[in-house]
């Protein structure tokens, strides 16, 4: 009898402590947060994200700072999420989400950008703490060149107008590019009752020269369009030698068109036949009197022959 009596007893105890925790009789889910399988242990509370992103600071002069934001994420722990930093500041500007489960975000936006280290903390409802160190690394964009100045024709350039081009090997790199970006200012400065072409030579081309229209064109929109793209095209890549091109070339401006106002010629180096356009080109002149011609030589190794020229036309030498 006191057998069976402790028997019942014993199982009324374990009934109510069953109750008392959650869990039914066959020892199931506890019920109780943060505890699994009935251990009574929550998972650990920890920050899961290792790294954050870097920022790059704008290279252009007065160009306004982009916002900065950077999430950060924890796992486990009880309850909601507390964050806060506990080591190092943040840059100037930022801040970091105090209350947020399970991510907080630092964001703002940077009045000092500096690469800056600091240590974030998360807390859980029960106190539990996890931390994790970070490097907010800022690199610097290169600050863009300036636009350059016109070095060539100038921002004037009007009426009837011919460019002629040496695009030989000579005047690759450097002297190409410039040549390039000052024809792009030259004819987009142009207006509707101005009329162009375009001569470009070396050696490789057959005859010696190419022409954009083969004639003088009206500086229209559409006429602009095509000139800009006929500019920057594969047509104009560096190539061969001004040797024989130069002269068939200024001897083509003079055979092609009349009433140019204003000629530029640019050239690189003292092509092979220098002597020749020397010789002829008093006679060509005689075709087109009016028209003014500029020698561009940027090349100070070649400067006689682009003196001379200009001499001879009554012209300007630009070095």
């Amino acid at each position: 009898m006191r057998y069976f009596t402790h028997a019942a007893l014993l199982a009324l105890l374990t009934v109510v402590v069953c109750t008392a925790v959650g869990c039914d009789q066959s020892g199931g889910s506890s019920g109780i947060p943060g505890i699994s399988g009935g251990s009574g242990t929550p998972a650990a509370l920890s920050i899961t994200t290792t790294t954050i992103p870097s920022f790059t600071v704008p290279g252009a002069p007065g160009t306004s700072m982009p916002p900065y934001t950077a999430t950060i994420s924890a796992t486990g722990g009880t309850g909601t999420y507390s964050w806060s930093i506990v080591a190092g500041t943040l840059p100037s500007g930022l801040s970091i989400a105090p209350n947020g489960t399970p991510d907080t975000t630092i964001s703002g936006t940077m009045t000092s950008p500096v690469t800056t280290s600091f240590t974030v903390q998360v807390t859980d409802s029960n106190s539990a703490t996890a931390t994790m160190a970070y490097t907010l690394v800022v690199n610097y964009a290169p600050t863009p060149p300036p636009a350059p100045v016109p070095l060539y024709f100038g921002s004037s350039v009007a009426g009837r107008v011919l460019f002629i081009c040496d695009i030989s090997s000579a005047a690759g790199g450097t002297a190409h590019w410039d040549m390039i970006h000052e024809l792009n200012a030259a004819i987009g400065g142009l207006s509707a009752t101005d009329e162009f072409d375009i001569l470009i030579y070396n050696d490789t081309v057959q005859g010696g020269y190419e022409a954009m229209a083969g004639a003088l064109v009206p500086a229209t929109s559409t006429n602009i369009t095509a000139a800009l793209l006929f500019v920057n095209s594969t047509v104009m890549t560096p190539a061969g030698s001004p040797d024989n091109a130069c002269y068939a070339a200024l001897q083509n401006s003079f055979a092609s068109y009349t009433g140019v106002n204003n000629a530029f010629l640019f050239t690189w180096t003292t092509p092979g036949d220098a002597s020749n356009i020397l010789a002829d080109y008093p006679n060509w002149a005689t075709s087109d009197p009016n028209r003014e011609l500029t020698v561009i030589a940027k090349n100070s190794a070649n400067y006689t022959f682009g003196q001379q020229l200009a001499a001879l036309a009554g012209g300007t030498f630009v070095p």
